[in-house]
């Protein structure tokens, strides 16, 4: 989910889409770039093209990619849709397929991709300001492991061998998944209780929905609060700073999410095929 304060800018994909890498086994790294508290910039190679991407782990798509750039991209129809919803209603949108993509020395065979239908205004601002064309998200890695290092600009992914098994590249504090149809959560436990917050890259702040914010007893006139404490797995990750907002159409299952500025500190890996998540 890449999200900003403004419409159309959020996006929910409710479809799980994944890719194999061609060299399975293989473990690999790639640089990352920081823009602000936007979701990081990785530059990946699609026939042959250089595409900065944005890596939005809270989005269930592997590939969304701006309709021009899309355009200029050969593309196998698969006669199957990605269904999401924004802020402005529900949306469905064809998913094509894109034979090779690679990232850091990772190729990427058959992989599943949707136009981006984010607004004009959107696309412009994100091609102009960070130079990014779309999204990577956590389909393309549902089947190994992601983790996401911004203290050292680096992420790193591990995938499957032919026998499945995985490298372990995640280390720290272990906090398994709680999976819903919109993907997962992990409990976290905060000054005003304990909420299930989902983790997403995307995200420019740690923030609650303003309904579980309600829920929670919160004065809704506060934009902001501080928590003296964010236990992950048990560790104490606080004190951290939580905003209310008011427009984001989260599942009840979701109370908020775990965006830029716990990243930014925090190196975090995503462990799929265990159902867990790592936090340093």
């Amino acid at each position: 989910m890449c999200l900003a304060r403004t419409p159309l800018s959020l996006t929910i994909v409710v479809v799980l889409i994944a890719a194999m890498p061609s060299g399975a086994g293989m473990t690999a790294s790639a640089p990352i770039r920081l823009y602000g508290t936007e979701a990081p910039v990785v530059v990946v190679r699609i026939q042959g093209k250089e595409v900065p991407l944005q890596l939005d782990m809270g989005d269930d798509s592997a590939l969304v990619i701006h309709p021009d750039i899309l355009a200029t991209l050969l593309t196998t129809p698969t006669g199957r849709t990605a269904k999401f919803f924004s802020m402005d209603g529900t949306f469905e949108t064809p998913i094509v397929l894109l034979d090779k993509v690679e990232i850091g020395s990772l190729t990427f065979q058959n992989v599943e991709t949707r136009k981006d239908e984010h607004d004009a205004s959107f696309l412009k601002a994100k091609k102009t300001v960070l130079g990014s064309v779309g999204f990577i998200g956590a389909g393309l890695f549902k089947s190994g492991q992601i983790q996401l290092d911004y203290p050292r600009r680096r992420v790193a992914f591990s995938l499957p061998s032919e026998t499945g098994a995985v490298s372990n590249i995640c280390q720290g504090v272990q906090v398994p998944f709680v999976t819903n149809q919109y993907g997962f959560t992990t409990p976290v436990m905060t000054d005003f209780g304990e909420l299930q917050l989902g983790w997403d890259s995307g995200s420019p702040s740690v923030l609650l929905s303003q309904a579980a914010a309600a829920t929670a007893h919160l004065d809704l006139n506060l934009k902001q609060l501080q928590s003296k404490k964010f236990i992950v797995g048990g560790k104490d990750f606080g004190p951290q700073r939580v905003e209310i907002w008011n427009n984001i159409p989260l599942p009840p299952e979701i109370a908020g999410l775990v965006g830029y500025p716990f990243f930014k500190k925090h190196v975090v890996c995503f462990d799929y095929p265990n159902l867990m998540l790592h936090v340093q």
